[in-house]
């Protein structure tokens, strides 16, 4: 516990500091002076909008033109639906996103899709379009291409699978591709800053593939991106 008498210095100290700041980083997830650490968003919105000014508050809200040259890793994970099937895919998704503008960029990633029965692995990659606001609604379009492994018994096809010297004993096991999938796609989502460095997505997918129409994916998903940014100090 702080003395009493130690309150009043510290709290002294503690005016002083943020008066020579001149602002305070914000601390709520929602407060419009959200991105204070950029300098430049610093100088436009230090003093900050009026409570009743709404329309101030939502432009400093809307105002992530900064995050330009932003660059960073992402996972995402979501459930993919097939027409033509009884079960849904779940995904797993990691990659590297780059903002090209402030308002679009461009990713790719490895991205494994799978259940009890089926699982593909494969390269996926895109572009989106989106407002340069911290809630930041966006479209865009991918494409992806993956492959799709099983295991056989290969205990009767004269080839030394394993490498142990053996040919064709019991249980010899080998790994073949059972299917491919390409696909393109377009989807629709929105970003959330939780801070200028860390967002939050959610996204909806259709994926034509070139199986057909009945093979089409419906995916949905949810994804977390740590980005650094030359903007911030």
């Amino acid at each position: 516990m702080i003395p009493d008498r130690a309150f009043a210095p510290m709290l002294a100290i503690t005016v002083t500091a943020l008066t020579q700041l001149g602002c305070a980083l914000p601390t709520g997830v929602l407060r419009s002076r959200w991105a204070m650490e950029d300098p430049e968003y610093a100088e436009k919105y230090c003093d900050g909008a009026e409570k009743s000014d709404v329309l101030g508050k939502l432009k400093q809200a809307a105002d992530a033109r900064f995050q330009e040259d932003a660059t960073g890793l992402f996972v995402s994970s979501g459930v993919t639906k097939r027409t033509d099937a009884d079960h849904g895919l779940f995904t797993v998704d990691i990659g590297a996103e780059m903002y090209a503008t402030s308002f679009m960029t461009a990713r790719a990633s490895l991205m494994g899709m799978g259940n009890g029965d089926d699982w593909f692995t494969g390269l996926d990659a895109g572009l989106r379009l989106q407002t340069p606001s911290r809630l930041a609604p966006f479209v865009g379009a991918g494409v992806y291409a993956g492959y799709a492994k099983e295991v056989v018994s290969a205990d009767d096809d004269w080839i030394d699978n394993d490498d142990d010297g053996f040919i064709d004993e019991h249980g010899e096991d080998d790994e073949r591709i059972s299917g491919s999938l390409a696909a393109i796609y377009p989807e629709v989502g929105v970003h959330f800053w939780w801070t200028p460095r860390i967002r939050l997505t959610s996204y909806g997918r259709y994926m034509v593939t070139t199986e057909g129409r009945d093979a089409d994916d419906w995916q949905a998903g949810f994804g977390l991106a740590l980005f650094t940014n030359p903007n911030l100090p």
